[in-house]
């Protein structure tokens, strides 16, 4: 399967994200042109669904893939914020209804093996909704669950996404969308390392009230640029990279230097986002890359050596740059993350988690508490020991990924999960005749968004959801 990842769609959807940020950028400051811009982006989408299906499903992607947490644009009504990211949603699932009704599009019905956890799961999320209702509060409810709808888009997924073309496209919207996100994570860590822009200014507070990401000042001129999506940098690291080694050709050598700088600048992004999640899940993508290499693509030890050798290269090299981007040269940036687990605030609040997660789980572990059951730890947050100065906290959003779906949907819904992701695993890896780099390259970026999910919640989440969506697409066949 020869793929172009780096075509005019590439250089189309970095072109467009820029405008579409610097639109949300100068919206943010009139809030009527923001509201004006939700609805315009909206009817051209639904437009553009009406046409092609598969229109739609590529906006909807390019926003997950750099939107975080989805409120680029939003409409407010009745004190609530509606995102971009719902009504995308709506809109595609309309237009998808639409076009079934009017027999445009004929829903083919995925491959029968994951129609047993599938069924679980929905049984499952409908209980966790049902005791959500009847024991948690209303609108905890409604903002935990609102997440698990984007399952209803796996008719949409199924439907579009049916041959090399729309996969190659879907790659490229990927690729140009990380590549966007990384340049993007540069010139953000460069402006305020260098006071260009400060915690507290309108850009500081347009990133973080459109939920795109965070800006946090370590020290010096150190700052943390951490975006929720940059999960995908990290998954498209892996795809490009397994895709690159499984078609590598010395003589060919040319043709990958665009490939080698996408995997340069995406893992200098994971490592100036300062997410110990992301280090971990890269370090067993990195692992599970050298088993299916060895596996299935019969890499002999020379080549897994090169690729080591490469990463330490890479890793060295980066942090060199970044130093000399924020011209702090005093530490190891990598090292310091790792230092003080103990006493530093984020990694202390994570680990004050585990108790009341491990005890409201072992009262009712089967069927779970439902979605919005709330539960108290101690944080040491500076945000909430402003508000609370003992550091007591109640939420109903945790940090552990895996403990967070047990605690909300049971055991039950959790080996649900577990299966149809197994289920992935099996599917693209059964046939060895057809085993491709793309394959390989799909289920290593599983493998380290699995682990990511470990620490930071992505699996109950639009950006995790969505990749998960894509493979059930990409390999039921």
């Amino acid at each position: 399967m020869n793929i172009n990842l780096f075509g005019k769609l590439f250089k189309g959807v970095i072109a467009t994200l820029i405008l579409t940020e610097l639109f949300s950028l100068v919206s943010y400051q009139i809030p009527p042109l923001n509201q004006v811009a939700f609805f315009v982006v909206l009817i051209v989408v639904l437009f553009l669904s009406l046409r092609k299906l598969e229109y739609g499903l590529y906006i909807l992607l390019a926003e997950i893939f750099v939107g975080g947490l989805g409120h680029l644009f939003s409409f407010d009504i009745f004190g609530v914020s509606l995102s971009i990211r719902l009504g995308l949603f709506l809109v595609i699932i309309g237009a998808w209804l639409i076009k079934i009704i009017k027999k445009k599009e004929k829903f083919q019905i995925q491959n029968s093996k994951f129609k047993i956890p599938n069924l679980f799961l929905a049984i499952a999320i409908l209980i966790g909704a049902i005791n959500g209702l009847y024991n948690n509060e209303l609108i905890n409810v409604f903002l935990d669950f609102n997440a698990w709808i984007y399952f209803l888009l796996i008719p949409v997924f199924l439907t579009v996404i049916k041959g090399q073309k729309i996969i190659e496209n879907i790659l490229q919207i990927l690729i140009g969308a990380t590549t966007y996100l990384s340049l993007k994570t540069l010139i953000v860590l460069f402006l305020f390392s260098h006071n260009i822009a400060g915690i507290g200014g309108f850009f500081y507070k347009w990133i973080r009230d459109t939920g795109v990401g965070e800006i946090t000042f370590v020290s010096g001129t150190i700052f943390r640029v951490f975006f929720q999506s940059q999960i995908y940098a990290l998954m498209g690291f892996f795809i490009v990279l397994v895709i690159v080694a499984y078609n590598f050709r010395l003589k060919e050598w040319k043709k990958y230097v665009v490939p080698v700088l996408y995997l340069y600048l995406t893992s200098l992004t994971i490592i100036i986002s300062q997410s110990r999640s992301y280090w971990v899940g890269g370090l067993f993508g990195l692992i599970s890359l050298i088993i299916f290499g060895w596996w299935k693509f019969n890499f002999k030890l020379k080549k897994i050596v090169v690729l080591l050798l490469m990463s330490l290269m890479f890793l060295a090299d980066q942090i060199l740059l970044i130093n000399f981007i924020t011209n702090n040269f005093s530490g190891n940036l990598v090292a310091d993350r790792f230092k003080g687990l103990q006493t530093e605030a984020a990694g202390v609040s994570r680990l004050n988690q585990l108790g009341p997660l491990s005890q409201a789980i072992s009262r009712q572990p089967l069927f779970g508490y439902g979605f919005g059951k709330e539960l108290t730890y101690k944080s040491l947050d500076p945000r909430i020991l402003n508000n609370n100065p003992d550091g007591t906290y109640t939420t109903y959003a945790f940090e552990w990924g895996y403990l967070d779906i047990w605690l909300k949907i049971g055991l039950l819904g959790l080996s649900a999960y577990s299966l149809l992701i197994g289920l992935l695993f099996y599917l693209g890896l059964k046939k060895t005749s057809s085993i491709t780099g793309l394959k390989i390259g799909l289920l290593t970026a599983l493998t380290a968004l699995l682990v990511t999910n470990i620490f930071s919640p992505y699996l109950n989440h639009p950006l995790g959801i969505s990749y998960i969506m894509l493979l059930l697409a990409t390999l039921r066949d």
